[in-house]
C-alpha cells in the first residue's frame, strides 16, 4: 500500500530514490494494451457491446476520483485520452490482485483497463450509459501526494489550482475543451485561408534585428560583442518584403514577443494571425477576408450569429452568406473617442456620453476643455431614508490610470441639479453664455436612481481610454444587465436576451495617423497627460499609409493625418488590425526621415526601404490576435486559458521557474556582467 498521508500547507514534490528501480514494476508500466476503442466509437454501437461480452474494451487514461472500495463491489472512474469520464466495476469473480491493485488507486494516476461493456442506471447528471467490468488494471504511473491535495480545486475550479501543476490544469475537461478548439480554429484559418482565398503560408524568422515599432522588445545577445538579436513583435517588416518578393498573399500563424507590463488579454509571447495582400487598392479587400474569417468561426464554433450596430441605434444580424461587400460597420476613431471615450466601445451597451459644451467650459486644463457627461439610467432603486453610495468599482482610483470623472447619484428631486453648483464651486467648469440650466436638466432627464459622471476631455482625444470611457467599461460589468441594446428581427424588437449570447462586430477606422509624444507617461500621479505638440510618434506603426485626401499634411500638420487604420472589435475587445501599408519608398524614407525624425534609420530600416525601390507592389494586410479569439470562442477573459503555458502577471514560467540566472562563465561569451547594485549599467 502506498503512503497516502497528507503534508502540511506547503505542496510538494515526491522524492525518488537513486537506485535502480525494480525492473518487474518498472518494465510492466511499458507493456499494456493500446485503446482500440473510443468513447464515441462505443455509444454508436452500444448495442454490439452489450451483447457480445467476449468483446474486449481497452480504455487508457487517469483515475478522476477517489475508488469506492466494497465487499462485493468496487468503482472508480477513469478519464480517457479524450476527456470523457468512464465507471469501470468490478465483480464477485474479479481476480483479487486486480482488486488490490483497484484500492491502491490515487486520482491522476495514469491506468489501463480493460474489460467488457454493461448496461449502466444512470443518476443524476450522468449521461454515460455504459460502465467498464474490470478484467484487468495496470497502473502504468503512480501520482504523488500533490494530485489527492488538489483534487477537489480540480473538480470544482481548475483555474485555481496552483500554477506550477499547469499539467494537472490541463487534464481537466475546461482545458482539454479550450485547446482542442484552439486547436480546431486553427486548422480552419488554414484551410479558408489557403483553400478559399488562395493565400500561401510562409514562415518568417523569429530572430530579427532592433528596431522601434513601439512595445519593448526581448534582446537575444550573440557571442560577437554588442552584437544583438531582437525577437519580433510581429512579422511586419518580414511580411512586407515578402509582398515584394512575388507573394501576392502571405500568411501564417506567428508567435510574437513583447516585454510589457502583462494583463489578463496579454502575454509576453503571443500568436497572431498574420496575413498581408499585394495589388490592394483599398482596404475593403483586406477587411472582407478577415469578415469571411471571422463569420465562419463565429457560425461553427460559437454557433451563433454576429450583429452590427444599425442606422436605428438597434443591434442587426449579419447576413452570414453575403460575402460581396463589407458587412461589419465602421466607426470612426473620432466618433468612438466621443460617444464611448475608447478606440474598442462595447457596442452590446447603449451607454453614450452627451457633450455639455454649450453649457460649460473646463476650466481645470485648457487642453482638456470638453465637459462630457454619462448618465446611467435606473442603476439603483432610490431610498428617502439613506444615501445611497456608488459602487466601489467606479471611483476607485486603482481602476483609472490617472483621473476619474467626478461621480454622483441622483436620490433626489434637489440631486438633480445640485452637481451643477458642486462642480462650478470646485473650479472645475463654469458656464457659457449660452447656459440654460432648464433646458439642460430638461434635455438630461435626470431620474432618482440615476448615477452620472462628469468629466473632460480634448476636441481630439489622445488620452485612450479618457476618464468616462473608463467609466463606461467599468458600468458595464458592474451592471451586466442593464442598458443592453435591443436586438432588430425584422418587424420585431428583442429587448431582453442573455447578453454572453450576443458578439457585436465593428470596424474603427480614420485614426489619427500620428500622436504627440506623451511627457508623463510614466507619471501615475499626473492628473492629465502632458504633450509635446512639436514631436511626433506613430498612433500604430510607421508603415501605415495616410488618407489620401490628407497627403499635403504630412508637410504642414502632422497631426492632422488620418491613417489607413482599421481595428476590428468585438465586444469590446481589439481582436485585430491592420492598414494599408507605405509600398512607396520616397514616401517611407520621408516618414522615418521628417516626420518621426528616427535617427540611423538608414540602420533601422534600410533592408525595408531597399525591397520597397525593387518594385514592390501597393499591399496592405492585418494582424489578428490568436489567443483573445480563441478566448472569445470558448467564453473567457483570459487568454491564459487557451494558452498550454502561460506565463504569469510577473512574466514567469512556473512550472519550469523561468526565467532564471545565468552562470557568469556564460554571460562573459556575451559579454554580458550584471550590475550587483540593481542598477542598470
Amino acid at each position: 500500500m502506498k503512503n497516502k498521508v497528507l503534508l502540511p500547507i506547503q505542496l510538494c514534490s515526491k522524492r525518488f530514490s537513486s537506485t535502480l528501480p525494480d525492473k518487474l514494476k518498472t518494465l510492466n508500466k511499458f507493456n499494456f494494451p493500446i485503446q482500440q476503442h473510443s468513447f464515441k466509437s462505443i455509444n454508436e454501437n452500444l448495442n454490439k457491446f452489450l451483447n457480445d461480452k467476449q468483446l474486449k474494451i481497452t480504455l487508457n487514461g487517469h483515475v478522476h476520483k477517489k475508488t469506492r472500495i466494497r465487499p462485493t463491489l468496487s468503482f472508480g472512474f477513469i478519464r480517457d485520452i479524450d476527456g470523457n469520464v468512464i465507471q469501470f466495476v468490478t465483480k464477485e469473480d474479479t481476480p483479487i490482485e486486480i482488486c488490490d491493485t483497484i484500492k491502491e488507486l490515487t486520482v491522476e494516476e495514469s491506468i489501463s483497463v480493460t474489460g467488457f461493456i454493461q448496461q449502466k442506471l444512470l443518476a443524476e447528471g450522468e449521461t454515460a450509459k455504459w460502465e467498464l467490468v474490470v478484467e484487468d488494471l495496470k497502473i502504468l504511473n503512480e501520482s504523488n501526494i500533490d494530485a489527492p491535495r488538489l483534487d477537489k480545486l480540480k473538480h470544482k475550479n481548475p483555474q485555481d489550482l496552483p500554477p506550477q501543476f499547469r499539467y494537472l490544469q490541463l487534464r481537466t475537461s475546461f482545458f482539454q475543451n479550450s485547446l482542442r478548439v484552439r486547436s480546431k480554429i486553427a486548422q480552419l484559418v488554414r484551410n479558408l485561408l489557403i483553400d478559399n482565398h488562395d493565400f500561401v503560408e510562409i514562415e518568417t524568422p523569429l530572430l530579427f534585428k532592433s528596431t522601434p515599432e513601439g512595445a519593448r522588445e526581448f534582446l537575444v545577445p550573440t557571442r560577437s560583442r554588442n552584437q544583438f538579436y531582437a525577437l519580433p513583435q510581429s512579422p511586419q517588416q518580414y511580411k512586407q518584403i515578402l509582398m515584394s518578393s512575388g507573394f501576392t498573399k502571405y500568411f501564417q500563424i506567428a508567435k510574437c514577443f513583447r516585454d510589457e507590463d502583462l494583463r489578463s488579454d496579454r502575454q509576453p509571447e503571443f500568436t497572431q494571425i498574420d496575413l498581408e495582400m499585394s495589388f490592394v487598392n483599398s482596404s475593403n479587400q483586406v477587411m472582407k477576408v478577415l469578415e469571411d474569417l471571422i463569420l465562419k468561426i463565429w457560425g461553427k464554433f460559437k454557433q451563433q450569429p454576429m450583429y452590427v450596430l444599425g442606422e436605428s441605434g438597434n443591434l442587426e444580424q449579419i447576413p452570414t452568406g453575403d460575402q460581396s461587400h463589407s458587412n461589419f460597420k465602421n466607426l470612426t476613431y473620432k466618433e468612438a473617442l466621443e460617444k464611448f471615450g475608447i478606440d474598442k466601445p462595447d457596442l452590446r451597451s447603449n451607454l453614450s456620453f452627451i457633450n455639455l459644451e454649450n453649457h460649460f467650459t473646463a476650466i481645470e486644463n485648457e487642453e482638456f476643455p470638453i465637459v462630457e457627461i454619462c448618465i446611467l439610467k435606473n442603476a439603483f432603486t432610490p431610498d428617502s431614508k439613506k444615501h445611497t453610495k456608488v459602487p466601489k468599482a467606479l471611483i476607485d482610483n486603482l481602476e483609472y490610470k490617472r483621473r476619474k470623472p467626478y461621480v454622483f447619484t441622483m436620490n433626489n428631486e434637489n440631486d438633480k441639479s445640485d452637481w451643477i453648483g458642486l462642480l462650478i464651486n470646485k473650479k472645475f467648469m463654469k458656464p457659457t453664455e449660452s447656459y440654460n440650466e432648464l433646458k439642460l436638466l430638461y434635455s438630461l432627464n435626470l431620474q432618482p436612481g440615476d448615477i452620472i459622471a462628469v468629466s473632460t476631455r480634448a476636441d481630439l482625444p489622445y488620452e485612450n481610454p479618457t476618464p468616462l470611457g473608463k467609466f463606461r467599461q467599468i458600468a458595464i460589468k458592474e451592471y451586466p444587465t442593464k442598458w443592453q441594446r435591443p436586438i432588430q428581427e425584422q418587424d420585431s424588437v428583442i429587448n431582453e436576451y442573455p447578453r454572453e449570447d450576443v458578439s457585436v462586430a465593428s470596424w474603427v477606422v480614420d485614426f489619427p495617423l500620428f500622436n504627440p509624444v506623451e511627457l508623463n507617461e510614466e507619471d501615475s500621479f499626473a492628473p492629465y497627460p502632458k504633450y509635446d505638440y512639436s514631436k511626433y510618434q506613430s498612433t500604430h506603426h510607421p508603415f501605415t499609409m495616410c488618407k489620401l485626401e490628407d497627403y499635403d499634411y504630412l508637410e504642414t500638420s502632422p497631426l492632422k493625418v488620418k491613417g489607413e487604420h482599421y481595428d476590428l472589435v468585438i465586444n469590446g475587445v481589439e481582436v485585430g488590425g491592420g492598414s494599408r501599408r507605405i509600398h512607396d519608398p520616397q514616401l517611407q524614407q520621408y516618414i522615418f526621415e521628417n516626420v518621426l525624425k528616427i535617427n540611423n534609420w538608414e540602420l533601422k530600416f534600410g533592408h525595408l526601404i531597399k525591397a520597397l525601390s525593387m518594385g514592390c507592389p501597393p499591399h496592405a494586410g492585418l494582424a489578428l490576435g490568436f489567443d483573445r479569439l480563441c478566448a472569445m470562442i470558448i467564453g473567457s477573459s483570459s487568454i491564459k486559458d487557451v494558452i498550454a503555458f502561460p506565463k504569469n502577471q510577473s512574466g514567469v514560467d512556473k512550472i519550469v521557474d523561468s526565467p532564471t540566472s545565468v552562470s557568469e562563465d556564460t554571460l562573459k561569451e556575451y559579454y554580458i556582467k550584471v550590475n550587483d547594485d540593481n542598477e542598470k549599467l
